[in-house]
């Protein structure tokens, strides 16, 4: 993104600008009163991809084609191959990168006069085993249902939020789209709620879906109804950019009607920094107008729909269960007797009963992934780290910005987490930024180390503080017949090797429940000695059976979480006393399989 384009936006945003805190009040006192518009960013988190997204797999696709190179390790998630990529379209002089004419070239680019494969590729594109139903469309479609919303108007040709009305109400929403587009408005003035309806968009899509005239004076009855219902409402708009002329050319219309947008105009954003002139420009026309217009910084769209949910008063249980479906449900299912008989068997998995829904994040646009975690490890700040939609930590943010001072210039922020277990499943970034983020809170004032082994997190018996009383059980279990054996020493074979007792962490998501996975080991010191050491370390291990194994796993848990098996879990915590600290509350109880009646 273009640097000074943004610094622009963001100075000319900030005078535009509404507490998030106040846009929840006014949605709860006023909902039934404020129609939605919502562009492809509210169904990017369902998986379907957004313009920009598509942009980049056509430049992808044809680079790849022109310059035969394998398409498939060309991931333009990766920061060096997007560069080489545009560096190769700059070279040629095609648009600039952000622009609005991107999108059109690069389809006329790639398909030429084909519209058929053009269809073809937005099928696949947009095709519904893509489709993840997240809680912003599970929560909209519920409250279209309950009334408390009452029309939605989008740019986007998915199914999302059809599908996500059937899965919450069990009912189809019929859209009004460019092939029934004559009833919309009839439906909006004789009150036949919920009323959805899908806008063409901007002029590029006609190339796309190859318009017949008929279908664009259709596409115009349904700018007549926005236009129409935008004289009784207010707006709230979402996951839409304002690069798209043909629609912003409607907003302008609906704003010169007389007395438009009673309820107000809420433009929200992701980030401030983010909102483009075009945004700026609207809302600013729109108060000259005496409309209370704002824009409102909210996160994503499913962070906002789950505030948004979280508010409304008098939510039937049956819906609210549907929207929360990924969260845990308290179920009274008693553990089996202990016992010896088979098939009942124990697994190395403590339950997360809840996990932290807010970090730190620091704003990075264009700032390469690399480069962040580059000066990263040459500083080494005493915090969690990673990279998910901005710099996001957990720890005292004076040492993420003292750390990246001149990287970027933006002021820290809050970055929520609507449903952390549903975001760790997804996202393989966010699930090693929780497992850095627990494994620190389960090391703090132990006698261990945290260690790493690439992305992986281990807590290592600290060899200078092997005769910490807390390690008795530990010894224990290691020995034999009750005897207790070191926990770390010098491997007697090779030179300047030495071993300690350690513990692997993970994270696991499995039906909607996270897990912590506990898998005891050896740690090798240094680790390119580990190869060297497989004797060793068969040998040491080589009489870990079932009950060795089931008190190693017991003293573990007691050294790093608390006593075993008890009723109420235990809070960890990372960074108590800073700005940002992770909490998470772990079960002390282990999972139980048990055989599954024939």
């Amino acid at each position: 993104m273009d640097g000074s384009w943004e610094a622009v936006s963001r100075l000319s945003s900030v005078h535009l600008q509404i507490d998030e805190k106040e846009f929840l009040r006014h949605f709860v006192q006023n909902a039934p009163q404020l129609m939605w518009f919502l562009g492809a960013g509210t169904s990017r988190s369902s998986g379907l991809p957004a313009a920009a997204d598509l942009i980049w797999d056509l430049k992808r696709q044809y680079y790849c084609a022109k310059e035969n190179q394998d398409v498939q390790a060309h991931n333009v998630s990766n920061h060096a191959i997007k560069a080489k990529i545009q560096s190769y379209f700059t070279g040629k002089g095609c648009p600039k990168v952000w622009s609005n004419e991107e999108y059109s070239y690069y389809f006329e680019l790639m398909f030429g006069e084909d519209y058929a494969a053009q269809q073809s590729y937005i099928q696949d594109q947009m095709s519904p085993e893509k489709v993840t139903l997240t809680i912003g469309p599970r929560a909209l479609a519920s409250l279209l249902e309950m009334g408390r919303s009452r029309l939605v108007f989008t740019t986007n040709f998915d199914d999302v939020l059809e599908d996500a009305y059937a899965a919450v109400a069990g009912k189809n929403l019929t859209p009004f789209n460019l092939e029934g587009s004559y009833a919309a408005l009839e439906a909006l003035n004789a009150e036949r709620f919920p009323v959805y309806a899908k806008i063409h968009g901007d002029f590029r899509y006609q190339k796309i879906k190859n318009l017949s005239k008929d279908l664009l004076s259709n596409d115009e009855k349904i700018q007549e109804c926005f236009v129409a219902a935008a004289s009784r409402y207010g707006l709230i708009v979402a996951g839409y950019s304002g690069r798209d002329s043909n629609v912003m050319a409607m907003l302008e219309m609906a704003l010169a009607q007389p007395n438009p947008f009673p309820h107000g105009i809420w433009w929200t954003v992701p980030q401030a920094s983010s909102a483009a002139p075009a945004v700026v420009t609207f809302i600013e026309e729109a108060r000259l107008r005496g409309i209370k217009a704002y824009i409102v910084e909210t996160g994503t769209f499913d962070l906002m729909l789950y505030k948004v949910w979280r508010q409304i008063p008098d939510k039937p249980q049956v819906l609210d269960d549907k929207v929360r479906s990924a969260q845990a449900h308290p179920v009274s299912i008693p553990l089996p007797e202990p016992g010896r008989s088979y098939p009942i068997l124990r697994t190395n998995a403590l339950e997360i009963v809840d996990a932290p829904r807010q970090c730190g994040i620091l704003p990075a646009p264009g700032v390469p992934v690399a480069d962040v975690f580059a000066i990263v490890r040459e500083k080494q700040p005493d915090v969690v780290i990673s990279y998910q939609d901005g710099i996001v930590f957990w720890g005292e943010s004076t040492q993420v910005k003292r750390s990246l001072e001149g990287l970027t210039e933006n002021d820290i922020g809050v970055r929520e987490f609507a449903e952390p277990v549903a975001e760790i499943a997804e996202s393989t970034y966010l699930k090693s930024f929780y497992e850095h983020g627990i494994a620190e809170a389960l090391c703090h004032d132990k006698p261990v180390l945290l260690r790493k082994k690439g992305k992986t997190c281990f807590a290592v018996v600290d060899f200078r503080q092997a005769d910490d009383e807390r390690f008795a059980s530990l010894k224990k279990a290691v020995g034999f017949c009750g005897n207790p054996e070191p926990i770390c020493g010098t491997v007697r074979e090779l030179p300047d090797t030495h071993w300690s007792e350690c513990l692997r962490l993970r994270l696991e998501e499995r039906a909607g429940v996270l897990w912590l996975l506990l898998e005891p080991d050896v740690w090798i010191k240094p680790l390119k000695k580990r190869e060297d050491a497989q004797d060793f370390l068969r040998k040491r291990k080589r009489q870990r059976y079932n009950k060795k194994s089931y008190a190693i796993l017991n003293a573990w848990i007691e050294i790093l979480i608390g006593p075993i098996g008890q009723s109420t879990p235990i809070t960890v915590t990372y960074g108590a006393d800073t700005d940002y600290p992770a909490a998470f509350t772990v079960s002390t109880r282990t999972a139980f399989s048990r055989r599954a009646s024939a």
